[in-house]
């Protein structure tokens, strides 16, 4: 993953690593997959957030669901639905 590669070489390391998803299209990768990089994430104690919008997808929930109970690790990592009705994404995000 990119992103823990980028929190690898940080600048100051006392700082909580952190990875923050907007995932707006549908989730290419299987389940197990998900729950696998998850696991990866946790042990290395990275937090997760995920911002689910854009595109239904009755899979994709259920994966994102997946790949966060797999990094939580002390409630440490959330995740958000926003509905396809919303106006903007700011909108709920700021609630």
């Amino acid at each position: 993953m990119v992103a823990q590669l980028a929190l690898k070489h940080r600048q100051n390391k006392h700082q909580q690593q952190r990875i923050i998803i907007f995932a707006g299209s549908p989730v290419k990768y299987d389940k197990k997959a998900l729950e696998t990089i998850g696991k990866k994430l946790k042990k290395n104690s990275v937090a997760l957030d995920i911002v689910d919008f854009g595109e239904e997808d009755d899979e994709k929930p259920e994966k994102l669901e997946a790949l966060l109970a797999a990094v939580n690790a002390n409630d440490s990592s959330h995740i958000v639905h926003v509905p396809s009705s919303a106006n903007a994404l700011s909108d709920v995000l700021i609630r």
